[in-house]
């Protein structure tokens, strides 16, 4: 959870505003390093993948004020590959599974085209992209599990000779910690900032390692 979602400190009301403010920082930077320290540790005690992947997915929406995130990983066994769910979550739908949805490996959808091109995508808002990017949001997802999308930051899993084997892909950045619905999402919602970007980009290269280590122990799918 970050400042966004309105983290209160532990001080009296009469501490000074600059005060309480310093104090609210060095809380948010407290709690986050106690997260990325949680994290890491269970990088080296976990010996499942879906059970690391969910808790990596988790921790990393709580530091980011997600409402939604998942991880796709690529599948090059077929003649047709494909970027594939491996998990999802959602806390505005939080009963509903994804886990067995894919798209195409191309440059058509946002999650396709990190996964081609290796490169970070920070969307401020998926329904308004520009007119000369090659990506675009497949409304119909939203559509099938009444949802809307908006924020998204989308950054490439690579492995040890740098090719890219997955996407870590956060969705809608809240304001506050309430379920996102069509009304409420553009008031509710915030784009990424530097700080979520180089949080994911350095969250993601470490389980790109566990995940490259489990896919060598035939423990998912090769790509």
């Amino acid at each position: 959870m970050t400042p966004d979602l309105g983290w209160q400190p532990e001080t009296s009301e009469d501490i000074p505003p600059s005060n309480l403010q310093v104090l609210e920082q060095l809380h948010y930077y407290k709690c986050l390093l106690d997260d990325l320290l949680t994290l890491s540790i269970s990088l080296s005690s976990t010996h499942d993948l879906r059970v690391l992947l969910e808790s990596a997915l988790s921790t990393t929406r709580k530091i980011t004020s997600s409402d939604a995130g998942s991880i796709y990983l690529i599948d090059r066994s077929a003649p047709v590959h494909t970027v594939c769910f491996e998990v999802a979550q959602n806390d505005s739908q939080p009963d509903r599974s994804l886990v067995s949805f894919a798209v195409p490996l191309n440059q058509d959808s946002i999650v396709g085209y990190v996964a081609m091109t290796g490169e970070t995508l920070n969307i401020s808002d998926v329904h308004n992209l520009p007119d000369d990017v090659i990506y675009q949001h497949h409304k119909t997802f939203d559509c099938d599990i009444e949802y809307h999308t908006r924020s998204v930051l989308a950054v490439p899993l690579f492995d040890s000779q740098e090719r890219t084997i997955g996407v870590f892909q956060l969705i809608n950045r809240k304001v506050k910690d309430i379920s996102i619905t069509t009304e409420n999402v553009q008031e509710m919602t915030l784009a990424y900032s530097g700080l979520d970007e180089k949080l994911l980009k350095a969250i993601a290269s470490q389980i790109s390692l566990y995940i490259e280590r489990s896919q060598l122990l035939g423990q998912v799918f090769p790509v």
